[in-house]
């Protein structure tokens, strides 16, 4: 896929280690990668010409959706421009020379806790919060307190200079993170290969109006592979919906589709549309 790009570089967020950070590695390997504090310096990054491409985890098949990120996804400016699904390994990280018995309190964020909840529970062990997975490898390659370990990938042990005390932590073992990747521009992709597109709208306070509004979708034979609702204000008065649709803009059968969508909607913006990637769940 011929991305444009003149810098080569993706911006992700958390410190070098990060899972967001494997994946960048692992599907742009010639590109430079642009740690940032948080998601909204990462899309800021491309916005403002620091960085070409950005990679966001949207959601876990174990965790659900990643916290913030459809409020941000339906202000920003850019396109989506590719998909990647990675399974997701997380590892007991602790300092050198520590026994499992010694550790009282695990830190990472909390998405990697709540992945390996279960198993954390089989050991008593207590679990603090942090900024990001690699972060919190950072913090405890920089104590001295040995009760204290993260959870965090095998990339951030080797970064830190970690033991990797217990790997496969996490509950399940398909447990796999969707990454959405997003550009200034967007890519054209053939109508005859497998493409997805991501919208998000609103519709209009009318009873059954989101019923009515998908119906164009299910007249035209196309599939929904997600469809999620949030709240972007703090009156919780009317929701907007974020839909993954399983068909290329440029056919018929979805313009179709969003010309009944219009009907019975107040806003209506397409994220992006991009190659469709296989889900993987075997390493």
């Amino acid at each position: 896929m011929q991305l444009g790009a003149k810098m080569n570089i993706i911006s992700f967020q958390g410190l070098p280690g990060a899972y967001s950070h494997l994946v960048c590695k692992k599907y742009y390997p010639d590109f430079k990668t642009l740690p940032c504090e948080n998601f909204e310096d990462t899309f800021k990054a491309v916005e403002m010409k620091k960085a070409d491409l950005a990679m966001i985890p949207i959601e876990n098949s174990t965790a659900g959706r990643v916290a913030d990120i459809h409020y941000l996804i339906q202000n920003t400016k850019l396109k989506i421009v590719a998909e990647h699904y990675q399974k997701v390994e997380h590892c007991l990280l602790s300092k050198k020379n520590t026994k499992l018995i010694d550790i009282k309190k695990i830190y990472s964020h909390e998405q990697a806790i709540l992945q390996c909840r279960n198993t954390i529970k089989k050991y008593g062990i207590k679990t603090v919060n942090y900024l990001d997975t690699a972060g919190a490898a950072k913090l405890i390659s920089e104590s001295k307190d040995k009760s204290k370990a993260a959870i965090a990938s095998s990339l951030a042990a080797e970064i830190y200079g970690l033991e990797i005390k217990k790997k496969q932590l996490q509950d399940k073992q398909n447990n796999t993170t969707r990454f959405l990747v997003f550009s200034k521009k967007s890519v054209e992709v053939s109508t005859k290969k497998k493409v997805r597109t991501t919208l998000v709208f609103k519709t209009k306070n009318v009873p059954a109006g989101l019923y009515m509004a998908l119906g164009g979708f299910a007249k035209n034979g196309i599939n929904l592979s997600r469809l999620e609702s949030f709240f972007v204000n703090e009156q919780f008065k009317q929701s907007w919906f974020i839909v993954d649709v399983d068909c290329h803009p440029e056919l018929k059968s979805f313009k179709k589709a969003i010309t009944e969508l219009k009907k019975y909607s107040l806003v209506i913006n397409i994220l992006g549309y991009y190659e469709a990637a296989n889900l993987i769940t075997k390493k």
